[in-house]
């Protein structure tokens, strides 16, 4: 079902854990465009095989929507 408005937060999971922006590692940002329709972009700059897993986004009216990411070595 659709949020009658915006969601004002929209929430990051990597495999059920919440995702924290201010960790030390850096390089992890979220961009999210309110509007009927709310897109929310999670960017993970140098990517590592331990980024691989579920990913899993969450606001609150809404359903979430998960997807699977597989970071291989080169």
């Amino acid at each position: 079902p659709s949020s009658p408005s915006p969601p004002q937060y929209v929430f990051w999971y990597h495999n059920e854990h919440m995702i924290n922006y201010d960790t030390s590692r850096g390089g992890v940002t979220v961009s999210t465009e309110p509007g009927p329709k709310t897109h929310s972009r999670l960017i993970i700059n140098h990517a590592t095989t331990g980024d691989s897993g579920n990913y899993t986004c969450r606001a609150s009216n809404t359903e979430a929507d998960t997807i699977y990411v597989y970071v291989s070595k080169e």
